[in-house]
């Protein structure tokens, strides 16, 4: 066991969900990570240490030191009792957490509350974690960073935790999403070509598939825009029951599945695109729609919970996520109006600079600091 002296306040840091692989919650704690660590490396404030159950690959695991716990939370708690931290950082906050017997001051970060506001998606398991534990232990932590602005208020109204303990950290892009001015490869890869809308999800009906497929069937049978097409990636999407949607509207030559798509590839996609869709029925932040405005792609979304403030003025909000006429008319001013595609490119790009991991991370240690004080 490395020693377990301490030289300066010692901050624990749960790491789970980089293991887990590219999901959202995994790929912004990855990012606040590893700007903790650049920023820490810096300034030598902390003594920082990750905490999870395996031994993990990722790229931060070699610049600060780890500890395996086990997955009870009653021995997990048993092994961190001998590190003495002075802060514990819980990301995510689950049944599982090792939240009692510590004397460390204990933070957590919560993305949003999407089996509140959209239990019919979630089973039944969830919609009980997220009403009644989840609520419970968010009230018992020292500080609670979110993702939005909106998701702070809301934990504030439904949760009663007290907002003087919530710090909005946002999300940003990394530097891979960027505009590309050389010719692209990727589209033709994948046998696109021409005009397209592009998507990328796993398949989930969080995310509205159907309002995707119809507003896109709308924008097919349109004199205008019959000639473009619709580009997906993601996992999932080849079942039996969108197979048999766009079949059934003769979409099946006009839609394009690139399944589990290599981010590098999906950045050209983004690139290539006339414009990129996202109807979701809710989101703490919505990552995609700053992904797609970082590559000078021009959105249509919808105003579901988080998602207006994220955006701002940078792409077309349409207000109800089922409305796929709104959504199809959306693209449709996109793709027949260069002035308005132009203006939102512009201003997308400016929206997605404005998120900062730096500053987010900067958020986060200082509240560290406070705690320690």
């Amino acid at each position: 066991m490395t020693s377990n002296v301490k030289s300066r306040p010692r901050i624990g840091i749960f790491t789970r969900p980089i293991d887990k692989g590219t999901s959202g919650s995994g790929h912004h704690l990855l990012e606040i990570v590893r700007h903790i660590l650049d920023i820490n490396e810096r300034e030598k404030s902390f003594d920082i240490r990750l905490i999870h159950y395996l031994k993990g690959t990722a790229d931060v695991y070699g610049r600060a030191p780890e500890i395996i716990i086990p997955r009870s939370p009653v021995s997990a708690a048993r092994v961190l009792r001998q590190w003495d931290f002075d802060v514990l950082h819980h990301s995510p906050l689950t049944v599982f957490s090792p939240v009692f017997g510590l004397r460390a001051r204990r933070v957590a970060t919560i993305h949003s509350a999407e089996p509140n506001i959209i239990p019919q998606y979630y089973t039944r398991l969830e919609r009980a974690h997220a009403k009644y534990l989840k609520p419970v232990y968010a009230r018992k932590m020292d500080h609670i960073f979110t993702v939005s602005g909106t998701s702070k208020a809301y934990f504030a109204e439904h949760w009663g935790v007290n907002p003087d303990r919530v710090s909005v950290c946002y999300n940003a892009v990394s530097p891979a999403y960027r505009r590309i001015e050389s010719p692209l490869s990727v589209p033709a890869k994948y046998g696109i070509r021409g005009r397209y809308v592009f998507h990328v999800s796993k398949f989930s009906h969080r995310k509205n598939p159907w309002c995707i497929l119809n507003a896109f069937g709308e924008l097919a049978s349109r004199e205008t825009t019959k000639d473009v097409t619709l580009v997906i990636a993601g996992s999932g999407w080849k079942n039996d029951e969108v197979l048999s949607f766009v079949n059934e509207r003769g979409l099946a030559d006009k839609v394009v599945f690139t399944g589990f798509t290599p981010e590098e590839d999906v950045v050209e996609l983004y690139n290539g695109a006339q414009a990129f869709v996202f109807p979701s029925r809710a989101e703490g932040f919505g990552m995609p729609n700053v992904e797609a405005m970082a590559c000078g792609c021009p959105v249509v979304t919808t105003r579901a919970f988080a998602i207006p403030e994220i955006v701002g003025d940078a792409a077309i909000v349409v207000d109800d996520p089922e409305d796929f006429r709104g959504v199809a008319s959306g693209l449709s001013r996109i793709l027949t109006d260069p002035a308005v595609r132009a203006s939102l490119v512009e201003r997308g790009l400016e929206r997605a600079a404005s998120f900062s991991w730096d500053a987010s991370a900067r958020t986060i240690l200082g509240v560290y600091a406070s705690l320690v004080r």
